[in-house]
């Protein structure tokens, strides 16, 4: 397909992307071209990719010689998708909502599943923890808005840390692999992307420590011990205390190390 006149394509075909639904094309084919040749498949025996749109990223996936499932929520992209990959034998495509696919369903009879996305900005972080808490997916592609990976990457004791922050640094190593303007998409979209690689360490993941970095980050002008009272309750502050965690911290000022050893030691003692 001609990435150059998509937005042609799109006027001529009376499709107008939707704003609900966070669509925005990528336009540019040596972009798309770039995106695919950063993507590691080596050994890889399954590519998800969520919201092909119009399949521009898709057309170059092909090339990788590997099964694809493309999940499209949108009716309109899923009809124009089935009839444009019609002959790919190694393309499957869900017309669903994302979110309300189980991926280890979805990735079970496979070894080496992996994750390719341009994410709709309003789900991002949904799909995000949705890749997260999927043990048999190790590493995922996503382009993402740059205040996201910012907030994804970010460090203690600076303004974009919070528990979202927290959770990937302790499961995951984030590498920024290209930054975009808004001139490589259909509609504009008036910020910049980053498109990056997340690869999951060895640490097993824990929803109830999710649960903690949530309350822990809550209200980020409470401190960290009147954060989680309401969760745990009178050893809160015995707990910080043994750990030398002063009364008056906040989560933001914590290591996601130091924040997993004092979650793991107040779970103990509610058991």
């Amino acid at each position: 397909m001609d990435l150059k006149n998509t937005k042609t394509y799109l006027t001529k075909n009376n499709f107008f992307p939707s704003k609900k639904l966070g669509q925005n094309f990528l336009i540019n084919q040596n972009i798309c071209q770039e995106i695919v040749k950063a993507v590691d498949t080596k050994n890889v025996d399954l590519i998800i990719e969520i919201g092909p749109g119009l399949g521009s990223i898709t057309d170059f996936l092909i090339d990788k010689k590997v099964e694809l499932i493309l999940i499209e929520f949108d009716k309109r992209l899923n009809e124009f998708l089935n009839k444009r990959f019609i002959d790919i034998k190694q393309i499957k495509i869900i017309n669903n909502d994302v979110l309300k696919v189980s991926l280890d369903e979805l990735v079970k009879q496979y070894k080496n599943p992996i994750i390719v996305s341009n994410l709709p900005y309003s789900i991002s972080s949904q799909v995000l923890f949705q890749f997260m808490e999927c043990n048999k997916i190790r590493k995922g592609y996503f382009m993402l808005q740059k205040e996201m990976v910012e907030r994804i990457k970010a460090k203690p004791k600076t303004k974009n840390y919070n528990g979202f922050s927290a959770a990937f640094n302790y499961y995951c190593d984030v590498k920024n692999i290209m930054t975009l303007n808004g001139k490589n998409f259909e509609p504009q979209p008036d910020v910049d992307s980053v498109f990056i690689e997340i690869i999951k360490n060895n640490k097993n993941y824990d929803s109830k420590f999710i649960k903690f970095l949530n309350e822990s980050f809550k209200m980020k002008r409470k401190t960290l011990y009147n954060n989680l009272k309401t969760l745990y309750g009178n050893q809160t502050l015995k707990v910080l205390k043994d750990k030398n965690i002063s009364e008056t911290i906040r989560a933001e000022e914590l290591s996601t190390e130091a924040l997993f050893n004092l979650y793991k030691t107040l779970d103990k003692n509610e058991k």
